[in-house]
């Protein structure tokens, strides 16, 4: 993938790349997923103190559509990266991805919990730190956060694949900004 952040497609099984993607209002989901970052944060900050933990996502935009999940980025120093790994894992979360290029990352489920938490292990300094930078964009501008959701709105009934394309590149066009 050519974006400056982590591949994760993987990270929400759906059933067919082509079924339709369930798009959320704000008010549909955005209290509640707050809430969950919040007290997934507590944990992380206890269990990685090294590590820079940062809200990212949909449910980090306040307006944003979603489909109701919390994407979390943790941000280790690159020396710390391998045992933030092992530590995510003794703690119950399900490594999804890992790459161990350039710019090391990796993608995790939380198998616990009532809303769905993704999180993206990255290290301090590197591109993926784009994640940061695509959540400040959103916030910042009313017009990108309306175009966003409209994205997201017009894809997700043709399926997982496409909804996941049509927010690739978009989120390309704001980073390359």
């Amino acid at each position: 993938m050519s974006l400056a952040f982590p591949d994760v497609q993987g990270t929400r099984p759906e059933a067919d790349a082509r079924d339709a993607v369930t798009v959320l209002a704000p008010r549909h989901y955005q209290e509640v997923a707050v809430a969950a970052y919040e007290d997934a944060e507590l944990l992380l900050s206890a269990i990685l103190p090294d590590a820079r933990i940062e809200h990212v996502g949909a449910s980090a935009v306040p307006g944003a559509y979603s489909r109701g999940g919390v994407d979390i980025c943790v941000a280790a120093p690159r020396d710390t990266f391998d045992e933030a790994l092992g530590v995510l894992c003794e703690a119950g979360y399900l490594q999804r991805s890992q790459d161990d290029g350039e710019h090391r990352h990796a993608a995790f489920a939380a198998g616990h919990g009532d809303v769905p938490l993704t999180l993206r292990l990255i290290e301090s300094g590197s591109a993926h730190e784009s994640l940061m930078r695509l959540r400040d964009a959103l916030r910042a501008d009313p017009t990108l956060l309306s175009r966003c959701n409209a994205i997201k709105i017009e894809a997700g009934p043709l399926g997982a694949a496409a909804y996941a394309d049509a927010k690739a590149a978009f989120f390309a066009e704001i980073l390359g900004r």
